[in-house]
């Protein structure tokens, strides 16, 4: 037998056992699910012989408890139409403080307009002081050096006369 045949040889012993461990492993699942199957099963009748016992004790407690669910109704309703009174009586107040606004808005828009034209007048009124000013002082100035003008011309006259009179007092 050549290595090739004992290769392929080798592969199939391989593949048989390989198929083999499959059936095994699968056929041991297939036992577990039947017994889980049925552990389910038994499980499910209890829980739900239980739910149905515990069930009919909860019918049991609640019947003659009508009153309270009515009064229970009837509480819901009360407190239903305390919110909706509460909410009309929220939404005037709210409309209420909307308009105060819109009139406070108003008035200081109004008075912001008012103190801007009598900051407008009153920036007029300093700016034309203020020319005022400076031309009063502007003329001032100018008389200032008017007369000292005035009193050089005065007082170079006197000198000139002084000087002329001491020019006749030698002579």
């Amino acid at each position: 037998m050549s290595v090739k045949d004992k290769v392929i040889f080798g592969l199939m012993i391989i593949l048989l056992a390989g198929g083999g461990y499959i059936q095994y492993t699968y056929t041991q699942v297939l036992e577990r699910m039947n017994v889980l199957e049925t552990k389910q099963l038994k499980h499910v009748d209890e829980v739900n012989t239980k739910f149905s016992e515990d069930l009919r004790k909860l019918n049991l407690q609640f019947i003659g408890r009508g009153k309270h669910l009515q009064r229970a109704q009837k509480d819901i309703l009360a407190n239903t139409d305390l919110i909706h009174r509460t909410a009309d009586s929220l939404i005037s107040m709210i409309e209420e403080v909307d308009y105060n606004l819109g009139e406070f808005k108003r008035a200081t828009e109004k008075e912001f307009v008012s103190v801007k034209q009598d900051i407008q007048d009153q920036q007029d009124a300093f700016d034309s002081q203020r020319r005022r000013t400076n031309r009063r002082f502007s003329d001032i100035e100018q008389n200032i050096t008017l007369l000292q003008n005035d009193l050089k011309k005065i007082n170079d006259k006197l000198a000139a006369e002084e000087e002329g009179k001491k020019k006749k007092g030698r002579k």
